[in-house]
This record gives structure tokens, sequence and C-alpha cells, in this order.
């Protein structure tokens, strides 16, 4: 089985919207006050918005597709 990387919103979040600009598929939207979202549908794993993220909010990890 394949093995496919995605990023999640765990938890942290402080909405400064650094992830947001990251993404180049534009997955993520903000709740204001509250934290990013991730659309699964839309993210292609390129793990932008992880590498960016200084609060450390969002993880990364492999599901099986």
């Amino acid at each position: 089985m394949a093995k496919k990387i995605r990023c999640r919103v765990a938890g942290g979040c402080v909405v400064c919207m650094t992830c947001m600009y990251a993404c180049p598929v534009q997955a993520i939207t903000l709740i204001p006050d509250v934290s990013a979202v991730i659309d699964q549908e839309k993210c292609i794993g390129c793990c932008n918005c992880y590498e960016s993220c200084q609060p450390g909010a969002i993880v990364r990890e492999e599901i099986d597709e």
C-alpha cells in the first residue's frame, strides 16, 4: 500500500497566516482568532506549511492511500 504525506493542524496555532501564504494550492483557510484549517482534498503534501509554521502547530504524518 502506498503512503501519502499529509499535514494537519494539531494545536497551538496563533493564526499568523504564515502557512496560508506558504501553501502553493491555497489549501489553508483561517478561522479568525481560532486556528488554521487544511483542506485535505486540496492538499498536495508539499509540507510548505509545516516547514513555515513557527509555533509548530502543524504536524506532518504518513497515511495509507
